[in-house]
């Protein structure tokens, strides 16, 4: 690998990215898929932050969905928090990779950091996680403080979206921290009227194949259509958000047996308007369960859900499991 051609060739690639009329989020996964290609990354990503300073993912590459569960309920990491204020650099031997709020996810050989400014305010970070402990070229080191500034011109591209802690970018749902909020409110609002609170996770499968397949554009554009296509089931008082491949919803004040009847509503409407193209199209495993019966707290409810989502994968096809059935 040569660091200069390697470094010029991304910008390049940059640069003409920038030109497609794609969202920021989707120019961001393009830009970080590139970095990965192109460096022995175990993850990269650019995260913004809320107005409480809070990280909120904007765009990664190689973060498991629990990861950033895990980000969001605990509001910040170490290494997060010391890269708002400047570079942060962790060569391979460094004692700090052995302690997991500083390696990010992985156990990497070696981190990068830096802060993602926008008019000398910091917007955002940038992180990637190395496989080997070469980031301690300075070749190296340079080129990733130029990704963080290219990170930080896609948050300002993306400008109030970008910032916001609710709003999914894509299809315009809820972020994942937004379904955390939702339901962190509606569990004990549930409790305290005596009220169930259902709770579905969707899972959609083939995204991976779809986008290797057709691209970035493709995929989005199929994402975009599922998710209306499973908003236009729900009522307005429901709350639906988006985190990766994972749609989440909240649904106040109804039992589970209603909410396994919306699941099989929205499983007829995928099957009668697939999303994709051509042979790869998008399919749905869906897990369904319900406050209080299946769990009264969310650590106890999400885990209960999530193992009807892998019962629905299983099954194959576009399908729904019920939690206790």
């Amino acid at each position: 690998m040569n660091p200069a051609s390697t470094r010029e060739q991304i910008g390049n690639d940059f640069l003409a990215y920038l030109g497609k009329r794609d969202s920021e989020e989707t120019q961001a996964s393009h830009f970080l898929s590139v970095l990965m290609d192109n460096y022995p990354l175990l993850s990269a990503s650019i995260l913004t932050l809320d107005k409480m300073k809070k990280p909120v993912v904007f765009a990664h590459r190689g973060l498991s969905g629990s990861f950033i569960k895990d980000l969001y309920a605990k509001g910040t990491l170490p290494v997060i928090d010391a890269a708002i204020s400047g570079e942060v650099l962790l060569p391979g031997g460094d004692p700090r990779l052995s302690d997991p709020a500083w390696r990010f996810e992985h156990e990497c050989k070696a981190l990068y950091a830096a802060p993602c400014r926008i008019h000398g305010k910091t917007a955002g970070i940038f992180i990637g996680e190395f496989r080997d402990p070469g980031l301690a070229e300075p070749a190296t080191r340079e080129a990733f403080g130029a990704y963080a500034q290219m990170s930080a011109i896609l948050l300002a591209l993306g400008g109030e979206a970008a910032g916001s802690s609710e709003i999914d970018t894509l299809t315009g749902l809820g972020t994942f921290r937004a379904f955390h909020d939702v339901l962190h409110r509606e569990l004990p609002r549930g409790k305290r009227f005596g009220q169930p609170v259902s709770l579905m996770i969707i899972k959609v499968r083939f995204l991976r194949e779809l986008n290797d397949v057709y691209g970035h554009f493709v995929a989005d554009q199929a994402l975009v259509d599922l998710s209306r296509v499973v908003k236009s089931q729900l009522r307005g008082i429901d709350h639906i958000s988006r985190s990766g491949s994972s749609f989440y919803i909240v649904l106040p004040g109804t039992p589970k047996e209603k909410a396994a009847a919306l699941a099989g509503r929205i499983v007829s409407a995928v099957n009668a308007t697939p999303p994709g193209k051509q042979e790869v199209v998008l399919k749905v495993a869906i897990g369904v369960g319900a406050f209080p019966a299946d769990g009264e707290t969310e650590r106890v409810l999400i885990p209960h859900v999530e193992a009807m989502v892998h019962e629905s994968v299983r099954r194959g096809g576009n399908a729904f499991t019920v939690f206790g059935d």
